[in-house]
C-alpha cells in the first residue's frame, strides 16, 4: 500500500517512544518521514528501531491512523543522506544559521522513519492524552469565584 495522502499533505506526526508521544516535524519523501533533531532543533530522544506512529489529516486536524515504523540514524555518506537533507532544507522554517547541514553533522541527528501503511494499529479514541499532571502546590485562590462562573448568588429584594 502506498502513503496515504494525509501523511503526504501533513508535516506533523507524533513518534511513541517509551509511552509517550513526541510531536515531531518532518518532511515526507515517497513512503519515508524525514526527520532532524538536536541542537537548534526539535527535542526528540533517540528513536528505537520500531515505533508506533500516529498521523493526522493536516487540513481537518483529524485522526488519520496509526502504524508501526521503522526508524533509522543516518550519518553523512549514508545512501540516504542526500534525498533527507535535499528534502528538509528548504522546508525547514526559521533557520537558525547558514550552516544547517554542518550543524546537523556535527550536533543533530536526522531521522528516516518508514512506516508500514498495511497494518493499522488500534487506536483509542477515549484514550489519555499522554498530557502532564499539574505540579502539586499549596497555591490557592483567595477572592470569590465570578458570578459567571457560578460563584456570588443574587439575593431575592
Amino acid at each position: 500500500m502506498t502513503a496515504p495522502p494525509a501523511f503526504a499533505k501533513s508535516t506533523i506526526c507524533w513518534l511513541e517512544i517509551d509511552g509517550r508521544d513526541w510531536p515531531a516535524w518532518y518532511v515526507a519523501v515517497g513512503d519515508t518521514a524525514y526527520i532532524v533533531s538536536g541542537a537548534g532543533e526539535q527535542e526528540l530522544p533517540d528513536l528505537p528501531a520500531t515505533l508506533p506512529i500516529t498521523l493526522r489529516v493536516r487540513t481537518a486536524l483529524q485522526y488519520a491512523g496509526k502504524f508501526e515504523a521503522t526508524a533509522d540514524r543516518l550519518r553523512q555518506g549514508d545512501e540516504a543522506w542526500d534525498e533527507a537533507v535535499g528534502a528538509l532544507r528548504p522546508a525547514r522554517l526559521n533557520s537558525t544559521g547558514d550552516d544547517q547541514v554542518g550543524r546537523w553533522v556535527g550536533d543533530g541527528v536526522v531521522w528516516a522513519v518508514r512506516p508500514d501503511f498495511e497494518h493499522l494499529l488500534p487506536f483509542e479514541r477515549n484514550a489519555p492524552s499522554g498530557a502532564r499532571e499539574p505540579t502539586p502546590t499549596p497555591a490557592t485562590t483567595r477572592v470569590p469565584i465570578p458570578r459567571h462562573l457560578g460563584g456570588r448568588r443574587r439575593h431575592a429584594g
